[in-house]
C-alpha cells in the first residue's frame, strides 16, 4: 500500500444484517492534512464507513490502510494511537466528570506501566486548552451523564483532541450543536488540518455549510461512493439532486464565494 497516504480503502464490502443490499465495493483514499466531508441520505451507509476505517467493523472483502498498515492488524493500543473516533453519541453508565472523560483521551498516549498507573491526576497544558477551546472549561466537574446532547458532543470531540491521532473520524460532530459552538467546532477541526496535518473525515448532514469548511467531498449513496471530489465540482452536479431527491438552490457565500446548496 503507498505509504505516503494517510488512508487508502480498497474495494471494501460489508453485508448489513438488516438488509439484503450489502455496502461497497468503495474505493477512496486521504492524504495528510486534508479534510474530508462524507455526506448522503440516512441509510447511505456513512456511519459503516467509518466503524470500517475505525476497525469497530471488519470488511467482508477489500482492505483499508492508515499509513501503510492494516487497520485490522492494530492492537487496541495501536488503533488508539492512530486513529481517533467521535461516535454520534456515547451511552455510559459510569459516574465519570467531563474532565475525566476527556482525560481518557491521553491512555492512548501512554506506556502500559503508566496505564496500569493512570488515576486521572495528571493534567498537561494541552488538556486545559482543549478544555477551553471547546467551551467545557466551566463543565468540567459536571458528570457527563447530566450533559446535554450539545455538551456531550463537544466533551467526546476534546478527548479525540487530546488523543492526538493522526486521523480523526467524526460521525455527525454538530448534532445537536447551536449555531455558535457549531462554527467554533468546525472552526477548530479545520484549525487543526492546516496546523498539524491531521486528517479528517467528516461525516456530515449540512449542504448548506459543508462546503465551507472540506477539502474534498465523497457523496455516499446506497453503500455506494457515487461522486468525489472539490465542493465546487460536487455541489455544482445535478446528480446530487438527485441523490437527494429533492431540488436544491446553489449559491455562494458573500465572503468567501465557496459553494452553499439552500431548500428552494
Amino acid at each position: 500500500m503507498t505509504s505516503d497516504l494517510m488512508l487508502e480503502i480498497q474495494a471494501v464490502t460489508y453485508q448489513w444484517s438488516s438488509t439484503a443490499k450489502g455496502f461497497g465495493p468503495v474505493t477512496a483514499s486521504a492524504t495528510p492534512g486534508q479534510l474530508i466531508g462524507l455526506i448522503g441520505p440516512n441509510g447511505a451507509g456513512k456511519s459503516t464507513l467509518l466503524k470500517l476505517i475505525a476497525a469497530f467493523w471488519a470488511p467482508e472483502s477489500g482492505s483499508i490502510h492508515v499509513k501503510g498498515h492494516d487497520v485490522t492488524a492494530f492492537s487496541a493500543a495501536e488503533r488508539a494511537r492512530r486513529i481517533a473516533f467521535v461516535p454520534q453519541t456515547l451511552d455510559t453508565q459510569f459516574d465519570l466528570t467531563v474532565h475525566e472523560v476527556v482525560e481518557l483521551g491521553r491512555l492512548s498516549q501512554l506506556s502500559w506501566r503508566d496505564r496500569l498507573q493512570f488515576k486521572g491526576t495528571t493534567n498537561p497544558a494541552h488538556l486545559d486548552e482543549i478544555l477551553a477551546i471547546t467551551g467545557l472549561s466551566p463543565l468540567q466537574h459536571r458528570p457527563y451523564n447530566t450533559l446535554s446532547g450539545g455538551e456531550a458532543k463537544r466533551t467526546l470531540l476534546a478527548a479525540a483532541l487530546v488523543q492526538q491521532s493522526p486521523l480523526l473520524l467524526l460521525d455527525e460532530p454538530t448534532a445537536h450543536l447551536d449555531p455558535g459552538h457549531a462554527l467554533k467546532f468546525l472552526t477548530l477541526v479545520r484549525h487543526m488540518v492546516d496546523h498539524t496535518q491531521t486528517t479528517v473525515v467528516m461525516a456530515y448532514h449540512d449542504l448548506a455549510t459543508v462546503g465551507l469548511f472540506v477539502d474534498t467531498l465523497w457523496v455516499l449513496d446506497q453503500g455506494q461512493l457515487v461522486i468525489t471530489g472539490t465542493p465546487e465540482e460536487v455541489l455544482s452536479t445535478p446528480l446530487i439532486r438527485t441523490i437527494y431527491d429533492t431540488d436544491l438552490i446553489q449559491i455562494r457565500h458573500p465572503r468567501t464565494q465557496r459553494p452553499m446548496l439552500l431548500f428552494p
